[in-house]
Protein backbone atom coordinates (compact mmCIF):
# COMPACT_ATOMS: atom_id res chain seq x y z
CA UNK A 1 0.00 0.00 0.00
CA UNK A 2 1.36 3.45 -0.79
CA UNK A 3 0.95 6.36 1.35
CA UNK A 4 -0.11 9.48 0.17
CA UNK A 5 1.70 12.25 0.86
CA UNK A 6 0.90 15.20 2.61
CA UNK A 7 1.18 19.10 1.44
CA UNK A 8 0.45 21.84 4.29
CA UNK A 9 0.52 25.30 3.49
CA UNK A 10 1.37 27.65 6.33
CA UNK A 11 -0.70 30.66 6.78
CA UNK A 12 -0.33 34.04 9.06
CA UNK A 13 -3.80 34.13 11.38
CA UNK A 14 -2.98 37.67 11.36
CA UNK A 15 -3.23 38.44 7.89
CA UNK A 16 -1.68 41.96 6.23
CA UNK A 17 -2.82 45.31 7.69
CA UNK A 18 -2.55 48.43 5.37
CA UNK A 19 -1.39 51.72 7.30
CA UNK A 20 -2.46 54.78 5.74
CA UNK A 21 0.42 57.20 6.27
CA UNK A 22 -0.71 60.64 7.21
CA UNK A 23 1.26 63.77 8.10
CA UNK A 24 1.67 64.49 11.82
CA UNK A 25 0.26 68.35 13.19
CA UNK A 26 2.80 70.44 14.48
CA UNK A 27 3.54 70.75 18.46
CA UNK A 28 2.18 73.99 19.79
CA UNK A 29 5.01 75.75 21.25
CA UNK A 30 3.47 77.37 23.70
CA UNK A 31 0.34 76.91 25.57
CA UNK A 32 -0.28 80.17 27.22
CA UNK A 33 -3.42 82.39 25.66
CA UNK A 34 -4.53 78.93 23.55
CA UNK A 35 -7.60 76.98 24.04
CA UNK A 36 -7.40 73.30 24.89
CA UNK A 37 -10.55 71.29 24.63
CA UNK A 38 -10.99 68.24 26.39
CA UNK A 39 -12.82 65.26 24.59
CA UNK A 40 -14.44 62.70 26.93
CA UNK A 41 -16.07 59.45 25.38
CA UNK A 42 -18.32 59.25 28.28
CA UNK A 43 -16.77 55.97 29.61
CA UNK A 44 -16.66 55.88 33.90
CA UNK A 45 -14.17 58.37 35.49
CA UNK A 46 -12.90 60.14 31.99
CA UNK A 47 -14.38 63.52 32.94
CA UNK A 48 -12.03 63.07 36.24
CA UNK A 49 -8.67 62.49 34.56
CA UNK A 50 -9.69 65.27 31.95
CA UNK A 51 -10.67 67.80 34.12
CA UNK A 52 -7.78 67.32 37.06
CA UNK A 53 -5.27 67.92 33.76
CA UNK A 54 -7.74 71.41 33.02
CA UNK A 55 -6.52 72.15 36.57
CA UNK A 56 -2.97 71.31 36.35
CA UNK A 57 -3.06 73.11 33.09
CA UNK A 58 -4.54 76.30 34.25
CA UNK A 59 -2.23 76.59 37.01
CA UNK A 60 0.87 76.14 34.64
CA UNK A 61 -0.08 78.47 31.67
CA UNK A 62 -1.94 81.87 31.76
CA UNK A 63 -4.69 83.25 30.15
CA UNK A 64 -5.49 79.45 29.51
CA UNK A 65 -9.37 78.76 28.24
CA UNK A 66 -10.34 75.04 28.86
CA UNK A 67 -13.06 74.00 26.59
CA UNK A 68 -15.22 70.48 27.33
CA UNK A 69 -16.42 69.55 24.24
CA UNK A 70 -19.29 67.21 26.00
CA UNK A 71 -20.79 70.23 27.70
CA UNK A 72 -20.71 72.28 24.63
CA UNK A 73 -21.56 69.79 21.89
CA UNK A 74 -23.11 66.80 24.15
CA UNK A 75 -23.17 64.70 20.78
CA UNK A 76 -19.09 64.63 20.73
CA UNK A 77 -19.84 61.96 23.48
CA UNK A 78 -19.78 58.53 22.26
CA UNK A 79 -17.79 55.47 22.69
CA UNK A 80 -18.87 54.57 19.22
CA UNK A 81 -16.59 57.04 17.54
CA UNK A 82 -17.51 60.68 16.45
CA UNK A 83 -18.69 62.21 13.29
CA UNK A 84 -16.67 63.50 10.47
CA UNK A 85 -18.82 67.02 11.69
CA UNK A 86 -18.21 66.40 15.48
CA UNK A 87 -14.58 66.20 14.73
CA UNK A 88 -13.83 69.42 12.68
CA UNK A 89 -16.37 70.85 15.26
CA UNK A 90 -13.57 70.19 18.15
CA UNK A 91 -11.05 71.07 15.62
CA UNK A 92 -12.21 74.54 14.57
CA UNK A 93 -12.67 75.33 18.35
CA UNK A 94 -9.71 74.28 20.06
CA UNK A 95 -6.19 74.94 19.10
CA UNK A 96 -5.53 71.46 21.01
CA UNK A 97 -7.46 68.56 21.78
CA UNK A 98 -6.81 66.22 25.02
CA UNK A 99 -8.97 63.30 24.53
CA UNK A 100 -9.63 60.57 27.43
CA UNK A 101 -11.31 57.45 28.22
CA UNK A 102 -12.33 55.86 31.30
CA UNK A 103 -12.75 52.40 33.85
Amino acid sequence: MKTKRQVWTLQSPTGDVEIEQFEVADRIPDLNGKIIGLFWNGKPNGEILLNEIARELAARFSALRIVRMWEVKPETRTQFGNSSDNLNFMAQNADLIIGASGD
